[in-house]
């Protein structure tokens, strides 16, 4: 088995994300094309696992955002502001050659928004699963649907994460 990297965050000069592949075109290309720009313009940071040769295996975007009060279920918005503070993970993806890293991806992503809740409060972590079946891998760890049974827009409460990292 090739020797991965803990997660660090993308570094443009030195990860290859040109043979990044994990069967999503939109993926692909958001690695390749929109990730450093989306460092540079400070609206989403990008960590990667990647190999001994710096080849990404996996990677996934963090933002800030806000979650509409209207639109959530009551145990978002209980004692929250408005709009409840939340932090987006706007891509995960995972090249085939690397299955299983996802998981310990998510686990980073998640000790990072406790660490984050510390200084800077945020109610949940919300992402928006891609297919039906990218959702049934999110809720495998405790997100539920923010926006309806069938959405794809889901949320674990922040105070809900050290569960789920127990599980991971």
């Amino acid at each position: 088995m090739t020797e991965l990297r803990r997660p660090e965050p993308l570094d443009t000069r030195r990860h290859d994300r040109a043979a990044f592949d994990s069967g999503e075109p939109v993926l692909d290309e958001w690695i390749r094309r929109y990730a450093g720009q989306n460092r540079r313009r400070h609206t989403a940071a990008t960590w990667v696992i990647a190999d001994a040769e710096d080849r990404i295996v996996a990677y996934a975007s963090m933002s800030i955002t806000a979650i509409d009060r209207s639109a959530a279920p009551e145990e978002v918005v209980k004692g929250a502001p408005d709009p409840v503070p939340a932090l987006l993970i706007g891509r995960l993806a995972v090249d085939r050659s690397g299955l299983g890293v996802g998981t310990a991806l998510l686990g980073h992503l998640l000790a990072t928004a406790l660490e984050l809740n510390l200084s800077a409060a945020c109610r949940a972590v919300v992402v928006t699963a891609l297919t039906p079946a990218a959702r049934g891998w999110w809720e495998r760890f405790g997100f539920r649907p923010l926006d309806g049974e069938d959405g794809l827009d889901l949320y674990l409460l922040t105070h809900d994460i050290e569960v789920t990292l127990r599980n991971i």
